[in-house]
């Protein structure tokens, strides 16, 4: 059947619903039918725009597009499910809840509305008719949705459930030292429920929570709150994470605390029995209550923080009791068959037997010009020859542009004077340096393979990063895409500037273009958000050293919405690269030292394809092309390709260049925590000194905040301050390590320490230098956005800082 999934959309809102819609379309596609998202924009207030919205969504005839009929529309939200549909069937996630039991409770921002009573009547007269007029049951995604359906329509409905987004990730671990509480951060998640529990305990567990608030200020909050209650060092504030260090910290907490007030359904539950965890809850958290019962699969308390306290001393002074209940959990996720499977058997039915495989992750689209699966090669070669045509075949490089005006490297550098020096001279054709069109020739597959990737974007603008002269694609560029605007990142030391144009007026379009002097690891690139519609940084990512996940903010925050990045990198787990691996060589496509070019004229990490995704995940991108082409080498190792063809390998992704195409979807979500010991995302500040009482040696020092995280006082990574000592020789003498700050610093703020130097007239001096530091991890300074601070300082001084000033893990 062709069905169409119904959802309501809230720009630049991707939550649950999203998730749960998209594996619901997946999961039909998988069992045999055509199903798409349908998806229709909503704004519930004020009163009057959320009834234009009412009449828009009914004014929507869903039945047949483009001459061809949509078999079934499965509703999942209001108000998109009333669109018109002759063959409707109702999956609730949850109804219009300002309406129904926010109403009652009296939370609801409809009642604040002066035609919120009419506008109340108006959805449940809605919600009646489109829900007594389907020819199908009713279903909802959990039991506490079906209750309040019939507690205020008094209509029945089957709770279905589904599987939570990660569920073939999570794992099981050993049962930690520590609770974990994660998920979104908003008031209906009840957090100060749990600081308060926490600090209603007699022992000093630790407790880790992952998410950030919707509104920065309740985030500020929840600090402040922590550190009254005298429990912010035990706490870790992780922020937006990684799926990775999600699914960690299920895998390896004591138990999962989830206390939300009447939630409809609860994916966190669901991951915690998945990971093997206890979960506590409380007695009015709503969908939990459908998959835990107290003392069995977690502890279900009242809502109140000496039971929930007394919840945590008996889960963590009983591992267990934690481990018992944990897998109880598991087994009880596993009898109620929470699978997609039995999702679409219920719904509508298999609709054969033929089983399309789902994506292999999320964002990710099959590579353009190649098979899903490679083509069988003749059966009269032998299997080692057949695997070389086969892994040939998939990592084949594309054919180049139709229109573009050139067939080779030659040909772009006759066409182009790229060199201004010679024509102010007189020389308006310079001979073509051979040495220079060959090694540029060697680049022409991957700039062919380039544009390709480009085939269908339009482009109006475009940032290269790591471009260097003589700027051929660039070239190349101008002539794909007519008036295209051009700038540039190199290392410098200057900016650069160029104009290029043809060497016959005329024969093919010019250009100009400014290389800004920037480190596109380190430094806020010069660009102001939303310049550009294409960044390109073409294999500059295995030269960074310190911070990719910098690059890739940064290219997000200059972006325009919908703007895309185009990245090209070796590929260090290629055919070759397994070759070399498996004959004792280190794998890397270029693996030698380049001493004239510094840190950054070597290699300092190549890639895996799957890398790529990761970093651009976090960073707020949706993939759309990820593949590998072989570009400078066409041989290949036919034991390599035998082997790889035998373990069943994806081919396309072994070439030794990976292509990696991404349209910017949102803001950066996270740091991918895979890739880094420690949190740059926090190591940017500064410290300089606010004021000297010269009678007492009392210095105030500002610190800042220049990063977008908070900056915490205690727990892992927080931000502390190394003191070094230097005597008048010059020579280091003392180094400690203190925590002088004494509340969470927010992002582009600052705070203020206070330390008692010399005072004024002090002969017997040496050097005090301060580093921002990153609790077990290390100075800032090393991120190269976060300098040091020097004053005059006597050892008497520094001995009286030392003393006086807290050690890190110190300060509640």
């Amino acid at each position: 059947m062709r069905i169409g999934v119904l959802r309501t959309q809230v720009p630049f809102v991707h939550g649950g619903a999203e998730r749960h819609a998209a594996n619901l379309v997946a999961a039909l596609n998988q069992y045999g039918h055509e199903a798409t998202e349908i998806t229709l924009p909503f704004k519930w207030y004020p009163g009057e725009v959320l009834a234009d919205h009412i009449l828009a969504a009914r004014m929507h005839d869903l039945s047949e597009f483009e001459g061809v009929p949509v078999d079934m529309a499965i509703g999942l939200k209001f108000p998109a499910w009333l669109a018109h549909h002759p063959n409707k069937l109702y999956w609730i996630l949850h109804q219009h809840r300002a309406a129904y039991d926010l109403w009652s409770t009296g939370d609801a921002d409809l009642m604040h509305d002066p035609d919120g009573d009419a506008l109340r009547a108006l959805i449940h007269a809605e919600d009646r008719a489109a829900f007594t007029a389907s020819p199908h049951p009713i279903y909802a995604n959990s039991g506490n949705v079906a209750g309040r359906l019939k507690t205020y329509l008094d209509l029945d409905a089957t709770p279905l459930y589904h599987p939570p987004p990660n569920a073939e990730r999570l794992w099981q671990g050993d049962y930690g030292d520590y609770l974990f509480a994660p998920g979104r951060i908003n008031p209906s998640k009840r957090l100060e429920l749990i600081l308060r529990g926490l600090a209603a305990t007699r022992s000093k567990i630790p407790l880790v929570i992952a998410g950030v608030a919707e509104n920065p200020g309740y985030q500020q909050d929840l600090h402040a709150l922590a550190l009254e209650l005298g429990i912010a060092n035990r706490i870790t504030w992780l922020g937006r994470v990684d799926d990775e260090t999600l699914l960690r910290h299920y895998a390896e907490a004591r138990a999962v605390v989830f206390v939300p007030q009447d939630e409809d359904y609860g994916y966190i539950t669901l991951e915690a029995m998945l990971s093997g965890r206890p979960v506590i809850t409380c007695t009015d958290s709503g969908g939990p209550l459908e998959f835990i019962t107290d003392g069995i699969e977690g502890r279900v308390t009242a809502p109140k923080p000496a039971d929930l306290g007394q919840a945590f001393e008996e889960v963590m002074s009983d591992p267990t009791g934690a481990e018992r209940m944990g897998q109880a959990g598991l087994a009880r996720y596993t009898d109620m068959q929470i699978t997609w499977e039995h999702v679409v058997d219920t719904l509508v039915g298999r609709s054969d037997q033929q089983v399309h495989p789902l994506p292999v992750e999320e964002g990710t689209s099959a590579p353009e010009d190649t098979a899903t699966a490679p083509a069988e090669a003749p059966p009269e070669l032998s299997p080692q020859e057949q695997a070389v045509q086969t892994l040939t075949a998939a990592i084949a490089p594309p054919s180049a542009p139709e229109d573009l005006p050139f067939a080779n490297i030659e040909e772009v550098l006759a066409a182009y004077a790229f060199d201004e020096l010679p024509g102010l001279l007189g020389d308006h054709a310079p001979p073509i340096d051979t040495g220079l069109a060959n090694y540029l020739g060697t680049h022409w597959t991957r700039y062919m393979t380039t544009l390709r990737a480009l085939d269908g974007i339009p482009v109006t603008s475009a940032l290269d990063v790591g471009v260097f002269p003589p700027l051929v694609f660039q070239a190349l560029l101008a002539n794909q895409f007519p008036g295209i605007r051009m700038a540039g990142l190199w290392e410098g030391p200057d900016p650069y500037v160029q104009t290029v144009r043809s060497v016959q007026e005329g024969a093919f379009p010019g250009f100009d273009i400014r290389l800004e002097a920037v480190n596109s690891e380190r430094d806020p690139w010069p660009y102001p958000d939303d310049s550009f519609e294409l960044v390109t940084g073409m294999e500059i990512l295995e030269h960074l050293a310190l911070d990719p996940y910098f690059f890739f903010s940064e290219a997000n925050r200059v972006l325009k919405p919908g703007g895309h990045i185009l990245l090209t990198t070796p590929n260090i787990v290629s055919h070759r690269g397994v070759s070399k691996m498996l004959n004792g060589i280190a794998p890397y496509s270029f693996g030698i030292f380049v001493p004239s070019g510094g840190v950054y004229g070597r290699h300092n990490r190549e890639h895996g394809p799957k890398d790529l995704p990761d970093l651009g995940q976090a960073a707020g991108f949706e993939t759309v092309l990820i593949r590998t082409v072989d570009v400078y080498d066409r041989t290949i190792d036919p034991k390599i390709a035998e082997m790889l063809v035998e373990r069943g390998d994806d081919l396309t992704l072994r070439g030794e260049t990976i292509f990696y195409l991404a349209q910017k979807a949102s803001a950066p979500k996270g740091l991918p925590k895979r890739f880094y010991h420690g949190d740059p995302t926090r190591m940017t500040g500064t410290l300089s000194v606010a004021s000297v009482e010269s009678a007492t040696g009392l210095t105030r020092i500002t610190v800042q905040n220049g990063s977008n995280q908070w900056w915490s006082v205690g727990g892992d990574h927080a931000t502390c301050i190394l003191a070094e000592w230097i005597d008048g020789a010059g020579d280091l003498r003392h180094q400690h390590l203190m925590q002088p700050i004494t509340a969470p610093i927010a992002p582009h703020s600052a705070g203020e320490i206070a330390l008692r130097l010399d005072p004024e007239g002090i002969q017997d001096q040496g050097t005090l230098r301060l580093h921002l530091y990153q609790s077990g991890v290390g100075t800032m300074t090393g991120s190269g956005r976060a300098p040091t601070l020097t004053l005059p300082c006597s050892q008497d001084a520094f001995l009286r800082v030392v003393k006086s000033t807290p050690l890190p893990g110190d300060v509640t």
